[in-house]
């Protein structure tokens, strides 16, 4: 449902209740198949489970950003009230969480996102509270903005055209990458020497000291059963991770996103064995090739591993294998998404930084 419309400069500018009727969600995603950039994080479908399972409080609401009849740009973002000593402030955040959500920010082809950023910050520097005595907004938060796709330069430009105050604009975080672009020769190419020579011997060294391992991928159908295996595995520790798997609504999440992307082959699980033992898994979502086979990423969303063969490394061993698959599909990215642990760097990943984004009122 539509809540709200204005025009700022050539773009009109409307404000949906979560992501919309079936009309937007349905331009929303062939705008995102034009932007290079646009992850399936940024797409309605990410967004409207997210909302339903770890919502919570915030509401979730969408800017569409129109040039006549044609949708050229999308913001989702949360509104919720943060308890203050002096009262409670009004928080606006992108939607989707940096729990759970990798990258966030708005959805729009190259050549429009300047028009975009400006609309959106125009609209947000004159929106008010519900009564004329409102100021409305107390902080804006826009992270997971990845640094490459020029957003947060061209959001802190409008800002400071429309008299908002840029608080904070850094680095908050990076997802290591892996260039895949040339396939696997391509990527041999890239990759020091010692660091091939290293990663072909941890999967020696595992077959070495614990027997030959066989890499399984769980076929469409079974994709509910492979998550209820990985969060058994990664439940299975002391660690901080097994305490944030144990959250019931962690549960609910992974098997959410069996349920919606386990059949199209987006949401992939795999598992090494060594013998009987569940030495390794992990959970990615994979974004194919275009028609023109070309593009494509790879997303390495979480993974696991027995502690008792932590010293063979067989989380290590397995990464490398998906490596190659992701090469031989065609795939150019492979994305170990956000964190910076050192064992990302060890497939030669270089960091993507993404980049929060603070804004204030005067």
């Amino acid at each position: 449902m539509t809540t709200h419309g204005s025009s700022t400069a050539t773009l009109a500018v409307t404000t949906h209740d979560g992501v919309g009727d079936d009309l937007l969600v349905a331009a929303w995603d062939a705008l995102a198949d034009v932007d290079p950039d646009a992850t399936l994080f940024q797409r309605a479908r990410w967004l409207r489970h997210w909302d339903d399972v770890l919502g919570g409080r915030r509401t979730l609401r969408t800017r569409a950003f129109h040039r006549g009849d044609t949708l050229v740009g999308i913001v989702a973002e949360t509104r919720e009230l943060v308890p203050r000593p002096s009262g409670p402030d009004e928080l606006i955040r992108l939607a989707g969480g940096d729990e759970v959500t990798d990258y966030l920010g708005p959805v729009s082809r190259p050549e429009d996102r300047a028009a975009v950023a400006d609309a959106y910050v125009a609209t947000l520097a004159d929106e008010r509270g519900r009564d004329a005595d409102e100021r409305g907004w107390d902080e804006i938060e826009l992270c997971g903005l990845a640094a490459d796709t020029g957003w947060h330069e061209l959001l802190a430009d409008a800002a400071e055209r429309h008299g908002l105050v840029v608080r904070d604009a850094d680095v908050h975080a990076v997802c290591p990458v892996v260039d895949l672009t040339g396939g696997l020769d391509g990527y041999f190419d890239r990759l020091p020497g010692r660091m091939r020579q290293e990663l072909v011997r941890k999967s020696r060294k595992l077959t070495r000291d614990a027997g030959p391992f066989e890499v399984h991928a769980y076929p469409p159908a079974q994709i509910a059963q492979g998550i209820e295996d990985f969060l058994e595995q990664v439940r299975s520790t002391d660690d901080d991770k097994a305490t944030f798997f144990r959250r019931p609504e962690m549960e609910r999440w992974f098997m959410t996103l069996a349920d919606e992307y386990g059949a199209d082959g987006t949401l992939r699980v795999h598992r090494l064995d060594v013998g009987a033992i569940r030495a390794a898994m992990t959970v990615s979502l994979v974004q194919p090739a275009g028609p023109d086979g070309v593009g494509g990423r790879w997303g390495l969303y979480n993974s696991s591993f027995d502690p008792s063969l932590a010293a063979l490394a067989p989380g290590m061993v397995l990464v490398w294998e998906l490596i190659e698959q992701a090469a031989q599909e065609g795939i150019e990215a492979f994305d170990l998404l956000r964190g910076d642990e050192p064992y990302k760097y060890r497939f030669g990943a270089v960091d993507r930084p993404l980049r929060t984004l603070t804004l204030v009122r005067p």
